[in-house]
């Protein structure tokens, strides 16, 4: 964040948070994780029009980034709202600023909430409650279908999970279609499986994506790929992707069963656990566009685009099809 942007976002933090009055960021920093935002940590100190008081404010503004991994703030915005709202642990927001005047790009500015996202192994089990709690949400009164889509047949879950990443993967083309990413596609829609119960699904969840506090989880973050689903999809995602690195698949098993309850079908995992890979294939390919067409020019969009996407894919095959023999 330039000095022209700083002052043009404190000038917009006088008006949301001190009704016009004066703030003055005395703190700032920027949060290095994640690719999909720009994440800036600020405390600011404000005095309302005729008020001596001073009120301060620990806050994160979350800028979007050309739509880097396809997504944006508007419906991210929305979802914590609504969570919050129900009285699911999610960061308030402030509020959403959709023009580029400010920061060059969207943004929003939500609370900073005490933990932090580190490794901690001594709360995956309350992470687990936390995830199922989700999907125990009531989307309906939460007003989440007034703009997420309810997935429509007995298959609409993984075929419009399917479709909506395709889209993003042909958003992101570079040259020509890849014949693995086609058929990659079509294997999805040909095995999508039927869900019996539709729910929030988190859609990035695992270890990096909560916060914890003296041994205990507060807050679930990073809502950008949430959407109306199978909920057996964000098992499979904490199971292969956030969560590999923390226990074995069978381990995983084992520890939401004993949890909550829900029994993972093998060939259901391994279904959800590709389509999450599928996922990843598609969103890498932004970074790519990004890269090429000079938006991004930075190394880490090449990476993304190049080996990231490249390894995604072939966890893809190797769980579709099985590892190539030799």
């Amino acid at each position: 964040m330039n000095r022209d942007e700083e002052a043009r976002l404190t000038e917009y933090l006088a008006k949301l948070l001190a009704d016009g009055g004066s703030c003055r960021i005395v703190a700032r920093g920027r949060i290095a994780m994640g690719q999909s935002r720009a994440m800036h940590r600020l405390e600011v100190e404000c005095r309302r029009p005729g008020v001596e008081e001073v009120e301060r404010y620990r806050i994160l503004v979350r800028v979007e980034q050309w739509g880097l991994l396809g997504s944006d703030s508007r419906d991210e915005v929305r979802v914590m709202q609504a969570l919050h709202a129900a009285g699911f642990p999610c960061a308030k927001v402030y509020a959403y600023e959709t023009s580029h005047d400010i920061l060059g790009q969207p943004f929003f500015v939500m609370e900073e909430l005490p933990g932090t996202s580190g490794p901690a192994p001594e709360t995956i089990d309350d992470y687990v409650r936390l995830l199922e709690r989700l999907h125990q949400v009531d989307w309906q009164a939460a007003g989440l279908d007034s703009f997420l889509a309810v997935p429509e047949g007995p298959r609409g879950s993984a075929l419009e999970q399917t479709e909506r990443w395709y889209g993003i993967y042909r958003w992101g083309l570079v040259g020509e279609p890849s014949p693995l990413v086609e058929a990659a596609h079509a294997w999805l829609r040909k095995n999508a499986p039927e869900t019996a119960r539709v729910t929030v699904v988190h859609g990035d969840p695992g270890p990096g994506n909560y916060l914890h506090h003296e041994g205990r989880v507060v807050a679930a973050v990073d809502w950008e790929f949430t959407h109306l689903g199978d909920p057996e999809e964000d098992w499979a995602y904490l199971i292969a992707m956030r969560g590999a690195a923390v226990m074995p698949e069978e381990d995983w098993v084992r520890k939401i069963r004993a949890i909550t309850g829900t029994v993972l079908d093998a060939e259901r995992l391994r279904y959800w656990k590709c389509l999450n890979f599928f996922k990843g294939i598609c969103i890498d390919q932004t970074a790519m566009k990004l890269y090429m067409d000079g938006t991004n020019p930075a190394p880490n969009m090449l990476a993304i685009g190049t080996g990231v996407h490249l390894s995604a894919l072939k966890r893809f095959c190797d769980t579709a099809w099985g590892p190539p023999e030799g």
